[in-house]
């Protein structure tokens, strides 16, 4: 075994598309008869799923609660140093924090998504925060690669589909650059010619919406396909990023500000997506048509679904608008969230929107 991993410079880590990622049934209890003395950092309800499916046990699971960097560098220093390999078994949280524990005890590292939700499953980086509040950039993250990906389809098909169609909410989020661009083009002085890279980027979201029903069953339940549609599209997904200043991206930074905001946390995919819906509204761009894409691959996006008040959202929106407006210089974050924040009329008519379309 031989990953990379890091307490800063996280921009070394394997690419997005260099991760092995291996699929098939009855892997979790083949993989791990020949694993060495191994820590599982987990969730309650991810151990409880994934424990039958293990054929040795660990030498310690660590059940995490919080990517606080503190809490996870305690947790670290608690588990046993006679290890010979640190196992996520998990959502997005729980790898991250694999990542850190990698790091930490100087481990190869092998991730075990219960859920394909997230981005998380295929990016060696693991964000700083401090309590609820991301802190520094990749520039000062914790990083890991893994050796490889496990996806078993038996142990992913236990957890509810939601969970899984979240991380097509992750990758469907990045329509809002194609959204800001759209608006920033029509309303700009200058003519701003068309971005052949965002109509790439555009098709390649039209292609996950026509494709992903038909992975479903008569039933509209997920099956393997579908499971390894919705990783093999995180996988795909860097690969069509565009970063141009005429398209800024904030529906990662509208979820920091939302959790920031209300000391809690969310499902990462159906929130990204949740802001790419308001980021659309915002802009007059399509959002019928955004939230159709949603429903149709099965990503929540209703903040009663989301379990999202009116008073949190607004609070969310009045965080995310004072921290765009802290750093004016930075193209990035030159969005219609920080040049047209939502006031309070107009939330009346986007809550109405959100609950109703």
């Amino acid at each position: 075994m031989s990953a990379s991993r890091g307490w800063s410079h996280s921009s070394q880590a394997k690419s997005a598309a260099e991760i092995d990622i291996r699929y098939g049934h009855q892997l979790l209890a083949e993989a791990s008869a020949s694993w060495p003395r191994y820590l599982a950092i987990t969730s309650p309800t991810a151990y409880r799923v994934a424990e039958s499916y293990l054929a040795t046990a660990p030498a310690d699971v660590a059940y995490i609660r919080t990517l606080d960097v503190d809490y996870l560098q305690q947790v670290a220093e608690g588990l046993p140093n006679d290890a010979e390999l640190v196992i996520g078994i998990g959502g997005g949280q729980a790898l991250d924090a694999a990542k850190h524990m990698a790091v930490a005890k100087d481990l190869p590292l092998i991730l075990v998504p219960t859920i394909v939700s997230t981005g998380a499953i295929i990016h060696g980086h693991c964000p700083g925060y401090s309590g609820n509040t991301i802190v520094g950039d990749r520039s000062s993250w914790v990083w890991a690669d893994c050796e490889y990906v496990l996806i078993d389809y038996d142990l992913a098909l236990e957890a509810p589909i939601h969970l899984h169609t979240a991380g097509l909410g992750d990758v469907l989020c990045g329509f809002s650059a194609i959204a800001e661009w759209r608006r920033n083009r029509q309303n700009s002085a200058a003519p701003i010619p068309e971005h052949p890279d965002l109509a790439t980027l555009e098709q390649f979201f039209i292609s996950i919406v026509d494709d992903f029903p038909p992975t479903l069953n008569a039933a509209g339940e997920l099956t393997d396909d579908s499971v390894r549609f919705i990783m093999h599209t995180l996988q795909q997904r860097d690969l069509y990023r565009v970063r141009v200043d005429t398209a800024p991206s904030v529906d990662h930074a509208f979820l920091f500000a939302l959790q920031e905001a209300n000391n809690r946390t969310w499902i990462h995919g159906e929130i990204v997506a949740f802001a790419t819906l308001i980021i659309c509204w915002n802009c007059n761009e399509n959002a019928p048509e955004f939230a159709n894409w949603l429903d149709r691959c099965r990503v929540r996006r209703r903040p009663s679904q989301l379990d999202v008040s009116a008073e949190e959202l607004q609070r969310g929106l009045a965080h995310l608008a004072a921290s765009l407006a802290q750093r004016p210089d930075t193209p990035e974050y030159n969005s219609v969230m920080r040049a047209e924040p939502i006031d309070d009329t107009r939330f009346a008519q986007l809550w109405t929107f959100l609950e109703s379309v």
